[in-house]
């Protein structure tokens, strides 16, 4: 039930009911705080085993050609064990690019790619050719909370501004 609703339904709020809505309100916020903390303990979870698969590929010197076979069967078997993981051979891929980029920056930029949302880091590898501007991106994105749109429009106005 929603908090608002509750006092809605109460014509007059006894205090009783005061001290009711306040424990709800500490619970609700409780349970808030914490779905924000296991939100992002999951996608610092998932950012690391992309990392580590990244490196897994790279280390094996797959390439587009080569390779494609092997990431194909990794991706039909990783699918089957894993089914509900974004395990596609382009997302497989992607975890190669995604180490590839960032494997030999600095550690700063390590640190502010590791804590976004893995779609914010493929615009990342996909729209922004330096490390710099990678950095630059990130950390606004971190300091301000972008979604991924506002990242993809930040990105886009940049280029624009570059052109004029």
């Amino acid at each position: 039930m929603h908090i608002l609703s509750y006092r809605h339904r109460c014509r007059s709020i006894p205090i009783k009911d005061l001290m009711y809505l306040s424990l709800l309100q500490q619970a609700v916020e409780q349970i808030r705080t914490a779905r924000i903390v296991v939100a992002k303990y999951i996608n610092n979870a998932a950012q690391s085993v992309y990392w580590n698969l990244g490196k897994l590929l790279f280390e094996k010197q797959l390439a587009d050609g080569y390779g494609s076979g092997v990431v194909n069967q990794l991706s039909v078997d990783l699918k089957t064990e894993f089914p509900d993981m974004g395990l596609s051979p382009r997302n497989l891929w992607d975890m190669k690019r995604f180490y590839e980029r960032y494997y030999s920056a600095d550690t700063k930029l390590r640190q502010a790619v590791a804590v976004l949302p893995w779609g914010h880091n493929l615009l990342l590898i996909n729209k922004v050719q330096s490390l710099e501007a990678a950095a630059f991106y990130a950390n606004q994105t971190i300091e301000k909370g972008w979604c991924r749109d506002l990242l993809l429009n930040a990105i886009k106005m940049w280029l624009i501004l570059k052109i004029l």
